[in-house]
């Protein structure tokens, strides 16, 4: 497009520029009326010339000390950028009743048959009437739109995005010629709004419009809203095409079931089904659980047409048939979960894809540990305790001092592990506000064991007394990463800042969205207290708290590996605060993440030399596991070199292989993520370097069928999509809207480049020059004239 420029004369100061010249002027016509009382005498034929000359001067003197600027603004305006996401996941393949309204034009076999229903059954799937939209009719609104926009084309494909075409510069940058179909299939396994659309978007800038062609079944990780509003901030509309009914069919379906990953056989497994129904109230129909043919637990239920129904179940773990015997991982059970019409009217619901979900279950021996010991109850080292105590996968210990008189005698030491092997056997320690004179030396020792050689998690939590601050002397000074500067600062606010690396940290996050934990952290309760202490070398900090009277950022969560272990210090004992007004939403989330990140990394296959564990017990298809390595030599020591590998095995095939990554906040610690994982059963196998065989130690792994999530929800999500287009200053359209008003709303959407060029007058020396040329015109006038 032409440039356009624009010239404007500003001043510096920004005094009005009208102002300005009429001071001037008025300063000017002043001069001349005091000169002409001079020159009234004067007959000679340029007796004006030294009145012209003195008020030209003050007129450009005071131009010039009003400090003028010449402003020229040129605009580069290029086409907007828009770029089309379609949903091509397995949601989109369904079929609707959808309404006929004035827009919704009739296809032919309509016309034909001469229907005139308010209501018309959709041959074509929700995909198959994107692609009509975008590449159908005399002009396609894809055609439509590249006569005004740059146009890129992009399929969601679950986690992935696929470049299908683009149209740039009027058509001096594109792939090719404009397809006439999707080339796609609906048959993504999830739909994922949120980090798909970042990776669509690539760099995102003003002048940039997202169009989204979806149902709105997000169901993966990530937040569509939080993602929208981040689109506000850097000027970037999102554009939400609806596809699909809002009117639920007759169905039911399975849409969650919530359960432990893992439970002891001594126990009960307790859990919840979660069950969408749709149908005709009355109908009757059963919710059941089993494993291997065996019914664990049912319900009978009578259908109410409302949505979402809980139903709470109960067996005794020991009910489970055993595993095969030809089974590698005899913990494994996978349970079935089903819910379906019962009697004659069976056949009423739409599709019975989504009435079944599987879940993987396994049997633990042993808990993780944690062992709490503090020099007094605090709120703190309470509530946490409490945390540990209902998480079914740790086994918590709680040890207060009394102070006695005598060290040796008082509760610290006498409910301390009895033997070394005990303590070793603990995942993680957590230690209060207690000095280090109240445990004994060898007590003292067993605990830098834990941390430097066992590759235990150690948290300090300190306190208003400054006991910890004793820690820092002698052997145990390894394990403490700061060092106190003196007062402990208190009386007044504190506030919550992460560092770079704290952001980066998922122990720290708070909300799906990295933007969104980033901003969070600031607003929660404030802190009453904090020590003051400074980062050692060596030592990351990854929170500050910042008080309310001063600018100065005090370390408060700080991080140290120390050996194979790792330790992090919390300046506050305050977090318990966060519960206010919303109980555990994030005091508890931000420990059982702490904890799972400081404490020893869990291994469910381990030998002498080698150990292989995941991040968790249960995946569904499409998610990622993290796989954690430990190698030791066969003198027992911790190896942190070389280059070992892990390989993916689905059914006894390898389907990849990784290359294993030291993890930088755990020694001898090596890391690896596998891809998107597929429901079936996967094996792990290592091999120590890159000529190694591979280990006879495998570790199994279980990615259960969900089920298809994709349609455990059939109508169109139209909440989610409006809000995305809200919050992001969009629009939510209909699919029957988008043909007509669309491009009108895209008509504003263009990217521009200013330069902007500024001459600074009032420095020129030509303006003095030229005031320097007048007043010497006016002497020599003058002495002409013989007024001087």
């Amino acid at each position: 497009m032409t440039p356009t420029t624009e010239t404007t004369l500003r001043f510096v100061g920004d005094y009005p520029v009208l102002g300005v010249w009429v001071l001037a002027l008025g300063l000017a016509a002043l001069m001349a009326w005091l000169y002409r009382r001079e020159m009234r005498f004067q007959s000679r034929r340029l007796s004006w010339v030294p009145m012209a000359c003195r008020t030209l001067a003050v007129f450009i003197l005071v131009l010039a000390l009003s400090g003028p600027v010449l402003r020229e603004e040129t605009t580069q305006r290029q086409l907007g950028r828009v770029v089309l996401a379609v949903d091509t996941s397995a949601s989109m393949k369904l079929e609707d009743d959808v309404e006929r309204t004035s827009n919704f034009v009739p296809s032919a076999a309509d016309d034909a048959s001469g229907q005139t229903n308010s209501e018309v059954r959709s041959t074509d799937s929700r995909l198959s009437r994107a692609e009509k939209l975008l590449l159908s009719g005399t002009t396609p609104l894809l055609k439509k739109l590249t006569e005004s926009q740059d146009v890129e084309l992009v399929l969601l494909r679950g986690q992935q995005t696929q470049r299908a075409w683009w149209h740039r510069q009027q058509g001096k940058d594109t792939s090719g010629e404009m397809p006439t179909s999707l080339q796609a299939q609906a048959d993504a396994p999830i739909t994922n709004l949120d980090s798909t659309l970042r990776e669509a978007l690539g760099s995102s800038a003003p002048g940039t419009a997202l169009v989204v062609l979806s149902d709105g079944q997000h169901n993966a990780a990530g937040s569509p809203e939080e993602f929208a509003t981040a689109m506000k901030e850097v000027g970037v509309p999102v554009f939400t095409i609806g596809f699909g009914t809002e009117v639920p069919p007759p169905d039911l379906s399975v849409l969650n079931v919530i359960t432990a990953e893992s439970v002891f056989a001594q126990e009960n497994l307790q859990g919840r089904v979660i069950v969408q129904d749709s149908l005709p109230a009355g109908t009757p129909a059963q919710v059941r659980v089993s494993s291997a043919g065996k019914v664990l637990w049912e319900q009978s239920f009578s259908s109410e047409g409302k949505g979402e129904r809980r139903f709470d179940f109960s067996f005794p773990v020991k009910a489970l048939p055993p595993a095969q015997a030809s089974e590698r991982d005899q913990t494994l059970r996978l349970l079935h979960v089903n819910v379906a019409v019962q009697g004659e009217r069976s056949n009423l619901e739409k599709t019975r894809a989504n009435n079944s979900r599987e879940v993987a279950l396994h049997l633990l021996t042993k808990k993780r540990k944690v062992l709490i010991l503090d020099g007094r109850p605090r709120w703190e080292t309470r509530y946490l305790h409490n945390h540990f105590d209902r998480d079914d996968r740790w086994e918590a210990k709680l040890i207060f001092d009394d102070y006695s008189a005598r060290p040796e005698e008082g509760a610290m030491q006498k409910n301390f592990p009895k033997t070394r092997e005990d303590l070793l056997s603990y995942d993680l320690v957590i230690l209060g506000d207690v000095a280090p004179e109240r445990f004994s030396s060898i007590q003292r020792d067993w605990l830098i064991e834990f941390v430097e050689k066992r590759g235990g998690g150690l948290i300090l939590i300190d306190g208003v007394r400054g006991s910890l601050q004793g820690w820092q002397k002698g052997e145990t000074a390894a394990l403490v990463p700061v060092a106190w500067t003196g007062k402990m600062a208190g009386a007044q606010a504190f506030t919550w800042q992460l560092t770079t690396d704290g952001e980066r940290q998922p122990g720290l996050r708070l909300s799906d969205s990295p933007s969104a934990n980033a901003s969070l952290w600031p607003t929660l309760p404030e802190m009453r207290w904090t020590a003051g202490t400074e980062a050692l070398p060596g030592s990351l900090v990854l929170a500050n708290l910042k008080p309310e009277k001063s600018d100065r950022l005090l370390p408060a969560c700080v991080f140290r590996q120390v050996g194979a272990g790792a330790v992090l210090y919390l300046a506050t004992d305050d977090l318990w605060r966060w519960r206010y007004q919303v109980a555990d939403l994030y005091h508890q989330r931000l420990w059982m993440q702490i904890a799972a990140w400081i404490a020893a990394p869990p291994f469910q296959a381990e030998n002498n030399t080698l150990s292989i564990g995941t991040d968790r017990l249960r995946y569904t298809p499409g998610e990622q596991s993290e796989i954690r390595v430990r190698v030791r030599n066969p003198q027992g020591e911790l190896v942190s070199t070389g280059e070992p590998r892990a390989f993916l095995l689905l059914d006894g095939k390898e389907v990849a292989t990784l290359p294993l990554e030291a993890d930088p906040t755990h020694f001898g610690i090596f890391r690896a993520q596998t891809p998107p994982l597929r429901a079936g059963s996967y094996e792990i196998a290592i091999a120590e370097s890159a000529s190694a065989p591979r280990s006879n130690l495998r570790l199994s792994l279980r990615v259960a069928d969900a089920g298809n999530p994709e349609w455990a929800t059939l109508t169109m999500n139209r909440p989610l999509l409006e809000s995305m287009a809200n919050a992001s200053g969009g629009r939510f359209l209909r699919e029957e809207q988008a043909a007509t008003e669309l491009p009108n709303l895209l008509q504003s959407i263009d990217r521009k480049q200013v330069t902007v060029k500024e001459t600074l007058l009032w420095s020129s020396w030509w303006w003095f020059g030229a005031v320097i040329v007048l007043l010497t015109i006016e002497w020599l006038m003058r002495k002409r004239l013989k007024l001087v």
